[in-house]
């Protein structure tokens, strides 16, 4: 028998079908793929979340999606919040967990180093692009130093890929929704929390939980490189393909040791600063390459995740290239030591169509920052080798910005995980690596054909983080951890692109506190114990009521005034879901911010 791959299973389940007639109320489940036609006699409400043990008479192939196998190896890729609290509610559901992450330790996007990652590609490099793979596998190399004409040092970061924060970053939220379970912060804990702090924290809970690099544990796997994603050859389950680098004890050497494990699920967890983003500015290209006069092992333009310190800008001209969180932070660093900083940014209409945080970075620029215009383009350099100091820069108003010392592009990032390539490859039927995926798929800020659950829709066995993990997560990787132990139920494959594709589930995420944040909690709240009663487990319960009008106060004054109040909260729970999605729900902005 011939098995139809996931494209031609996605086509089917979007065609034309005939219309059918449903007698029974409609649930959330039986939602009509494209194309299809109900009589429908009741409003869909959120009570109608499948409940185990429902059947219907005219789906001979069952409600609920159907794993062909059971699952019991479980692969987390990612230890940063998400990842982490993910490998400890598996293992709490009895899966043989093994937790993946390129970094020599727990923290994910909040592990400082005073390392930096490596060079930036100018342009961007390839969302796509592969790692090299030995031919046999399992497989080992040792690296000396300037074996390629590289160093040791570039090859170790170039793995572990140094994380993008600072040393007097603080974080843009309070702790009470900033804040993982069972390790809850010191009652004297300063009202913005620094990254060292929440660095802190989080490998408090690692630790905990037997996870921490330190830990004597069969379930981490540190320094180790998820290079491939690929399912299995019977179909069932997948194989990671990982590389693991260590550092010898002996003198300049480095030792990669490449080998292969299987699961039975994966859950994705890399976060979203995987790649910086460099924009395409004529002349960008050129200035790129000049190192910086007082120090030659920089460069004089670089992207923001290398920033570590002020120290390096005593006395410089900076032009800070985007005005976001990460470029007005910066600028308020070296503020106090740098001669001068501009800030270029496109163009705004109304300060008041702005999201509040657009207008709080603003807001947080130093007052001495003088705001510029977009830039049209950087004017050739006469030569590479004296800075960029007699360059000239031309922005889109005519105007000509010169004796700039450095140019810190904090322009953002994209998400890129070349492990997935192959995966993608298999689900939208193309034949090689020369055939790329479509370019929002992993890469945009948030994940195409993933159910609301974090179920890869083509294979549920594959699954992401894709809400916020301190606030959200919980309910999420619970879910999964039912899901895949079968006391909780997806809906079949028809439900599971239905809902996809149903405006009221593109609802949810959202800035914390506003109504698509409020939404997914009550989805899975409800979701979570309706099936908890039917099929066991525990009863979840929602944030904490006593938490809102510490958030609403932080909110107001750290943000923005008026910003929201406790009554956000108060007011989305008289709202049934039908209601979901109308535009006026509130009169407030719900973008999301990455940083989140």
């Amino acid at each position: 028998m011939h098995k139809l791959s996931w494209l031609t299973v996605l086509f089917l389940a979007t065609v034309h079908v005939a219309s059918v007639t449903v007698e029974e109320p409609q649930t959330v489940l039986d939602i009509p793929i494209a194309g299809q036609t109900i009589t429908v006699e009741e409003p869909q409400t959120v009570s109608d979340i499948p409940i185990a043990g429902q059947t219907i008479n005219d789906e001979p192939s069952g409600k609920w999606y159907k794993f062909n196998s059971t699952i019991e190896r479980v692969a987390v890729i990612g230890a940063g919040p998400a990842g982490l609290q993910a490998a400890a509610t598996f293992m709490k559901h009895n899966f043989t967990v093994r937790l993946f992450d390129r970094a020599p330790g727990p923290g994910g996007n909040w592990l400082y180093s005073d390392e930096i990652p490596v060079r930036e590609s100018y342009p961007d490099a390839p969302a796509v692009e592969e790692h090299w793979i030995p031919e046999e596998l399992p497989a080992s190399e040792y690296y000396n130093e300037g074996d390629d004409d590289l160093t040791l040092d570039s090859r170790w970061r170039e793995h572990w890929q140094p994380r993008s924060i600072w040393d007097s970053l603080h974080t843009n939220s309070p702790a009470v929704i900033t804040e993982l379970p069972d390790v809850p912060y010191p009652p004297d804990h300063s009202w913005v929390i620094s990254a060292h702090t929440i660095g802190a924290h989080v490998r408090a809970y690692a630790s905990i939980h037997n996870l921490n690099a330190n830990d004597n544990s069969s379930v981490h796997s540190y320094s180790t490189r998820v290079e491939k994603l690929s399912k299995r050859l019977d179909g069932n389950g997948w194989t990671l393909t990982l590389k693991h680098l260590k550092k010898l004890e002996e003198p300049d050497r480095l030792k990669a040791t490449w080998w292969t494990e299987d699961f039975d699920a994966v859950f994705v967890a890399p976060g979203p600063y995987t790649s910086p983003h460099v924009p395409e500015i004529d002349g960008l290209l050129q200035w790129s390459n000049v190192r910086a006069v007082d120090d030659p092992s920089r460069f004089s333009v670089y992207h923001s995740r290398v920033y570590r310190r002020p120290e390096r800008y005593t006395g410089k001209t900076v032009l800070v290239i985007g005005v976001g969180t990460s470029g007005s932070e910066i600028a308020r660093d070296i503020a106090p030591v740098a001669k001068k900083i501009y800030a270029s940014h496109k163009e705004y209409a109304d300060w008041d169509t702005l999201h509040p945080f657009q207008r709080r970075s603003f807001r947080r620029f130093p007052d001495e920052t003088e705001f510029i215009p977009k830039i049209s383009h950087f004017k050739s350099l006469s030569s590479l080798n004296n800075g960029i100091k007699d360059g000239k820069i031309v922005l889109v108003n005519g105007t000509i910005l010169e004796n700039i010392d450095e140019v810190i592009l904090a322009t953002g990032y994209k998400r890129s995980n070349p492990f997935h390539l192959s995966v993608l490859n298999q689900t939208f039927g193309a034949e090689s690596s020369e055939a790329p995926p479509p370019s929002d798929v992993f890469t945009g800020p948030a994940l195409k054909y993933v159910h609301w659950t974090g179920h890869f829709i083509p294979d549920p066995t594959l699954a992401f983080s894709t809400i916020r993990p301190w606030t959200a997560g919980q309910y999420q990787y619970y879910g999964q951890a039912k899901v895949w132990e079968g006391t909780a139920h997806l809906p079949n494959e028809a439900g599971l692109w239905a809902q996809y594709n149903s405006t009221r589930y593109t609802f949810f995420r959202g800035l914390f506190g506003t109504a698509p944040s409020e939404a997914i909690v009550r989805q899975y709240v409800t979701w979570l114990n309706n099936e908890s009663l039917e099929n066991g487990g525990r009863l979840v319960s929602p944030w904490p009521v006593q938490n809102r009008e510490v958030f609403a106060y932080y909110a107001n004054q750290e943000w923005e005034k008026d910003y929201l109040s406790k009554e956000n909260f108060t007011k989305f729970e008289n709202i049934p879901d039908r209601q979901w999605t109308q535009k006026d729900i509130w009169d407030i902005s719900v973008f999301e911010d990455d940083s989140w």
